[in-house]
């Protein structure tokens, strides 16, 4: 424990705070404490890190403050003592605050805990409500550790019996960390007679039920990298301004959530998953005192380890987030993670892949290999720059990055050594794969679909920058590579793409593995549109796709493993690649599955929260996941807004393009504070029987929109009439579109604008999706295609065999169903069929219906 703790002076009971009215953002899930489930508290400086029913650790970045923090009671008159861990039976989570309740037959305690946004420390009030006198402990083990790789360990723990807190702290460096709690009494002071034990540090304060009527009992934690008096002082604000931290945490996430995209779809699920990714991905911001503000990874406790999941920064994860940002009108935020890697790009261009919170503490980027490990952060550089211009038209940003941008662009291009259009992994860093049996990979397709996105970002910015040569350039690149990824990857054998090549001695082989990689150049609509809708037949099958999401390569491949990192477990990340591709080639079903898998996943483990990983063949995430991961709660976002709503942006914020792909059984979507140009809109998404109506109405003047242009993809048998903007005739045209046809209408935009097409409703399937149990093998239907006719709706759907699946299908149409599907229920349009699937094996089966309309 380090040095001798100091005695004791008499307790003080008379400092502890009153109760005061807690406001609240409103956004809060809660439920029965689950043993062994993680939960965290963080704000842009501090974290709160552990597990229900069990013990928590406290960072105040990049120090590791204290871990196996628990509480325990004593109550006068009983004799045992009572362990917080085996009380604690609820757990409430909100933005602002995280409430722990621990009950017993004579008394309950509510924990609230609160990180405050910009403060290295973090607040617990305790709220004791008693039928006797409770003496109340805490318990915890003294770090004061620096982030992995500059690691210290505690040399000295004193406590400061008249100011009620313990100081830490370690001879000859400034760094120092803080526990107090008004009135505490040391209690862990080892007798002089006993034999040395690793015992923990414990306080307690005296309560009775007269003195916590209408008062909390407060307990902080803070640590500074400057000084034991700065700690102290940082202690000394958190208790005596705690109700002015509170509201100003519930004032920031309400902020947040006020000021940026809000979903209202028929779906709760899916609008309540999308705020909480919004908050989740928030609190990936950090602030190091060294190093600056920018997005980390993940978060999970430390353990014996010295970091707490990925919170550090990534490069790859924070652009990959950035998407999802920008999407949700959260620019400032992309400003700042793109600001963050800025400054530390390397000199011939190159994006760091990690940077760790000590890395101010010693010459990281020279004497590790981890700065520079990846290839993929480089290119997403340029992508997320291209996608913040053209959502907010921001040239005095452009302008600042604009020479960095140019020097990403030209790093990618030069890793192409042999001159094939393809980049390369070989000498440069792994794309996606970091080992295993898909390693080491020498061109990624995932890497080539990045670069010719790069590339025609790159392109746009530099039209944007008046360099029309350059922007030539970039688009032969971008196209150089697009056909060479065709020519390189396609087995037509196999109906999908390659996930690399290889060059063992010298040879061209390939992986040839079916993997869920190719979702990402379906993101941007990179690979033929007809291979790709072969490619998402095995994106949204059953081999690939589980209930709780994606799994890396199919489960029929040779090498899966599903507790395999590489090859084998479900990432969300890797979910919403698929989610993203499907709905570009405009497959809105297994676009649907893949999305709602992930929303589906905000409530499984950590509240309000998205995990890293889970196994490939159980819905449960692996032991060494980090519980919140900043790219999957990105990967809510994004499917949500740039795939089944199809808001994008283009031209600098001029033109903003609305192309939904809904549920065939939604009929009203409103969007609030969807950004665009520099202003914000209100989108109300309509369908009725005989219309679709699609209206933007600005929340005030400004702005720099000028266009609309609406693309709704409708069933292929709906029949489309006229078009009409705010009441007056308007061009419309349709064109084929995946497994959908597309009415398109152009407009000026001025004030609120409505477009409306006149059309019949057409048939569709509707997916079902329900919730999988925790630890359950995937089990739901898959529904690959649902195309209709003027008489037929081809259902081409997945199953497992021996099962009989419900179907719902709304359609204007009585339908005539196969011989061995039968109509379960009707009710108005839609009709529910039950399916079933043949054979003896315990695997996904196919079957296409044909289901005449009459």
């Amino acid at each position: 424990m380090g040095g001798l703790l100091q005695p004791a002076s008499a307790q003080r009971t008379d400092a502890l705070l009153d109760d005061f009215e807690r406001d609240a953002t409103g956004l809060v899930l809660d439920r029965s404490a689950h043993k062994g489930t993680f939960l965290n508290v963080v704000g842009r400086r501090s974290g709160f890190f552990g597990y229900e029913n069990e013990t928590f650790e406290v960072w105040t970045h990049p120090l590791k403050v204290l871990h196996d923090f628990r509480l325990e009671f004593e109550i006068e008159g009983y004799p045992l003592p009572y362990d917080g861990r085996d009380l604690m039976t609820h757990v409430e989570v909100r933005p602002e605050a995280t409430v722990l309740t621990y009950t017993h037959a004579a008394f309950t305690v509510r924990q609230i805990v609160f990180a405050p946004v910009d403060e290295p420390g973090l607040v617990m009030l305790l709220d004791v409500d008693s039928a006797r006198p409770v003496t109340v402990k805490g318990v915890f083990r003294p770090d004061l550790r620096l982030m992995w790789p500059a690691g210290l360990s505690t040399e000295n723990t004193g406590f400061d019996a008249e100011a009620d807190r313990y100081q830490l702290t370690i001879t000859g460096r400034p760094y120092a960390g803080v526990v107090a709690a008004p009135g505490a009494e040391d209690v862990s002071l080892m007798p002089y007679q006993e034999e040395p034990r690793d015992v923990p540090v414990r306080f307690t304060v005296e309560t009775t039920p007269e003195q916590t009527d209408g008062h909390l009992l407060p307990i902080v934690v803070a640590g500074s990298m400057e000084s034991l008096d700065a700690a102290n002082a940082t202690a000394d604000r958190l208790l005596q301004n705690a109700p002015q931290l509170y509201q100003q945490n519930v004032d920031h996430y309400a902020q947040l959530l006020d000021d940026t995209m809000q979903l209202d779809t028929p779906d709760d699920r899916l609008d309540n998953a999308f705020a909480w990714a919004r908050v989740g991905m928030e609190k990936g911001m950090v602030e190091n005192p060294m190093l600056g503000t920018g997005l980390i990874a993940g978060y999970r406790t430390a353990g014996a380890s010295e970091r707490p999941g990925f919170a550090w920064f990534f490069g790859r994860d924070a652009l990959w987030t950035a998407f999802a940002l920008t999407a949700a009108g959260d620019v400032d935020a992309t400003r700042t993670a793109l600001n963050f890697l800025a400054q530390f790009q390397r000199d011939d261009g190159k994006i760091p892949h990690e940077i760790s919170q000590s890395a101010a503490l010693l010459d990281w980027f020279e004497d590790f290999p981890y700065p520079w490990a990846s290839a993929d952060a480089t290119p997403l550089y340029v992508i997320a720059h291209a996608d913040l211009w053209q959502t907010t038209g921001d040239r005095t940003f452009l302008k600042k990055h604009w020479p960095q941008i140019k020097d990403a662009y030209a790093f990618s291009k030069a890793t192409d050594t042999d001159g094939n259009h393809l980049i390369e992994n070989t000498d440069v860093g792994h794309g996606w794969v970091e080992g295993g049996e898909l390693y080491p990979a020498h061109e990624e397709l995932y890497m080539q679909g990045l670069w010719v996105e790069a590339a025609r970002s790159l392109a746009t910015l530099a039209e944007a920058m008046g360099e029309s040569d350059l922007a030539a350039e970039a688009r032969q690149e971008a196209e150089a590579t697009r056909q060479a990824t065709e020519e390189t990857y396609w087995q037509p054998e196999r109906g999908h793409y390659a996930f690399a090549t290889k060059r063992p001695s010298g040879s061209d082989e390939m992986y040839r593995q079916d993997t869920v990689l190719p979702g990402v150049p379906m993101w941007w609509g990179v690979l033929d549109s007809t291979r790709a809708a072969t490619q998402i037949d095995h994106l949204g099958s059953g081999a690939m796709a589980t209930d709780w999401g994606h799994r890396i390569v199919s489960n029929r491949s040779d090498v899966y493993d599903p507790l395999s990192y590489h090859h084998g477990s479900v990432w969300p990340l890797f979910t919403g690649w698929a989610s993203m591709g499907a709905y570009k080639y405009t497959r809105p079903h297994v676009g649907e599955q893949a999305l709602m898998s992930t929303a589906l996943l905000t409530e499984q483990d950590a509240l309000g929260y998205v995990t890293e990983l889970l196994s490939g063949d159980y819905n449960t995430a692996f032991g060494r996941t980090s519980h919140h991961q900043i790219w999957s709660e990105a990967m809510v976002v994004t499917p949500a807004v740039r795939g089944m709503l199809g808001i994008a942006h283009r031209d600098g914020g001029r033109t903003l393009r609305i192309a939904p792909q809904l549920p065939a059984d939604w009929d009203s979507v409103l969007v609030r504070n969807l950004h665009a140009g520099g202003g914000r809109y209100d989108l109300q998404i309509t369908r009725t029987d005989e219309a679709y109506r699609i209206a933007l109405t600005p929340q005030s003047d400004g702005g720099s929109l000028e266009r609309l242009v609406v693309a709704p993809a409708m069933p292929r048998d709906a029949e489309i009439g006229t078009a009409t903007v705010n009441e007056q005739s308007a061009d419309v045209s349709t064109h084929d579109a995946g497994d959908r046809m597309r009415a398109r209408v152009a407009a000026d935009v001025s004030g609120r604008t409505e477009v409306a097409i006149q059309r019949t409703r057409g048939s569709d399937a509707i997916l079902p999706v329900a919730v999988p149990e925790a630890g359950a093998t995937n089990q739901q239907l898959r529904i690959l295609r649902s195309t209709a006719t003027a008489d037929t709706l081809t259902v081409v759907a997945e199953g497992r065999a021996g099962r009989t699946y419900r179907l719902p299908v709304r359609s204007p149409h009585m339908l005539a169903p196969p011989t061995d599907v039968t109509v379960a229920e009707q009710n108005d349009d839609v009709t529910v069929l039950t399916v079933p699937f043949a054979g003896d094996t315990d695997r996904y089966v196919r079957r296409t219906l044909r289901i005449g309309l009459e």
